[in-house]
């Protein structure tokens, strides 16, 4: 076109992300900037086979949606990870081909938050010099779809908690990437992320904007080990019996809010599952000052099983004064791939293994008053696939068996959740973000407003 210098940029959100991903990897000569709302870079990883397990809810809900659903059982065949299949949705074999910079913005509530925090440091320190040092992310208390919604879940966020600086920001990288304008793009924070607190009390810490130079913050990694009688503190256990309990792949602990995207999303009140015998929950004292978790969350298990395979399961929580325990984030590991995603390793019956589950990554701080939960399970169901605990495929298994699973908590087997507590000087903190000068959200005349002086 006429009008055209020849410079593209990409826009969009969700499955449009995923592509822009896509084509950052494929290195084309005239992209020159792009703007990604919570997508993935490894379509595999974040998308379809977290911990290995199958996404149930998310996938096949989806591929009905685009009626796509014949490419399910092609997707079931390729459950263990291999570039011949997964390559293509994936930047993590060919990070130096991508070559611009990138605003990646995410919700902590998201069914991508890890996806878009992987995209941010593959771009900012793996990728070409194109793109390396030139990303920027964004990180807030938000769902899938709720960046323009203070209502997250069962919970509603304060005003400062919506998007109201992003586009902002986007229209400052074409200004100076497209236009070679005026460089107001680096002025902005490299990290802005939102950390999340109680809601019911407007003095409480959290629930505000920081921001930081990159990704991870720097962090203590404070382990809170399980104990007996469902006790959780930051002092190591000692002789401690094993907890065992049983799993019945045809009664799998129901999903209850959470990193969805068809059932309800964001934080709900987990306390109708907590009582469940398949349900180990691990509390800590009231806490008589506030704790902050800031980064990647990972539970260090010791687990055993009388069965081939399994899952386990991790959710981390807030119990509120009132007894309400809400969601903060989880993660899940199928047993066989707990040495990778590219190979299955079957367990031995009646053998210890120390395995790490994966809860990706928050930014919370816990009030005083409140309390830190942990429950460990073997089933999220429909968010997950329900292991039938045999040693067929996704899809294949034509019988179950009920699993009986065990959780080590001694001194020789310290199992517990880390939790990233921040350095003091590792972040600054502002009230509120930047406000956009444009208040009217439809995206479409935002967009083309947004360049017009």
């Amino acid at each position: 076109q006429s009008w055209s210098n020849g410079k593209v940029v990409t826009y969009g959100l969700s499955a449009l992300g995923i592509v822009q991903y896509c084509l950052a990897g494929a290195n084309p000569s005239n992209l020159t900037c792009q703007y990604v709302q919570v997508a993935t870079p490894n379509l595999y990883t974040h998308g379809v086979y977290q911990g290995g397990e199958f996404r149930k809810n998310l996938v096949e809900d989806w591929l009905s949606d685009q009626e796509s659903d014949y490419l399910l059982e092609e997707i079931k065949d390729n459950e263990n990870f291999s570039l011949g299949y997964w390559g293509n949705v994936t930047l993590d074999d060919n990070w130096e081909d991508v070559n611009i910079p990138a605003i990646h913005i995410g919700g902590w509530y998201d069914i991508f938050s890890q996806g878009t925090i992987d995209a941010y440091i593959g771009y900012q320190h793996s990728a070409g010099p194109g793109a390396q040092g030139k990303s920027k992310l964004i990180m807030g208390p938000w769902t899938h779809t709720g960046f323009l919604s203070r209502e997250q879940g069962n919970l509603t966020y304060p005003r400062n908690s919506l998007d109201r600086f992003s586009l902002q920001m986007f229209r400052d990288m074409v200004r100076l990437y497209v236009m070679n304008d005026t460089d107001k793009y680096s002025s902005w924070p490299t990290v802005s992320y939102y950390v999340m607190g109680d809601v019911d009390n407007p003095s409480a810490p959290g629930n505000e904007w920081r921001y930081a130079e990159d990704w991870p913050i720097p962090a203590e990694q404070v382990h809170w080990y399980f104990h007996g009688e469902g006790r959780l503190t930051t002092a190591l256990p000692g002789s401690v019996d094993p907890l065992t309990y049983l799993y019945d792949p045809t009664n799998p602990v129901p999903t209850i809010g959470g990193k969805n995207l068809y059932s309800p999303a964001g934080p709900y009140d987990q306390s109708s599952v907590e009582n469940r015998s398949d349900v180990l929950v691990f509390t800590s004292d009231v806490l008589e000052t506030s704790f902050e978790a800031t980064g990647p969350v990972t539970a260090q298990l010791h687990v055993s099983s009388d069965c081939v395979d399994t899952d386990f399961t991790v959710k981390l929580t807030d119990v509120y004064p009132d007894g309400r325990s809400m969601f903060i984030t989880d993660g899940i590991l199928r047993m066989r791939n707990r040495n990778g995603c590219d190979h299955w390793e079957f367990m031995e019956s009646g053998t210890i293994y120390q395995v790490d589950v994966y809860l990706w990554s928050t930014s919370y701080v816990w009030n005083a008053g409140h309390r830190i939960r942990v429950e460990v399970s073997s089933s999220n169901y429909p968010r997950f696939l329900n292991n039938p605990n045999t040693a067929d495929g996704i899809g294949k298994n034509t019988t179950y068996t009920i699993a009986q699973n065990t959780l080590y908590l001694d001194a020789a087997h310290p199992s517990c959740i880390i939790l990233p507590n921040p350095l003091k000087n590792g972040t600054k903190t502002i009230s509120e973000p930047p406000v956009m000068l444009l208040k009217a959200m439809r995206i479409p005349s935002l967009l083309s407003s947004l360049f017009l002086d």
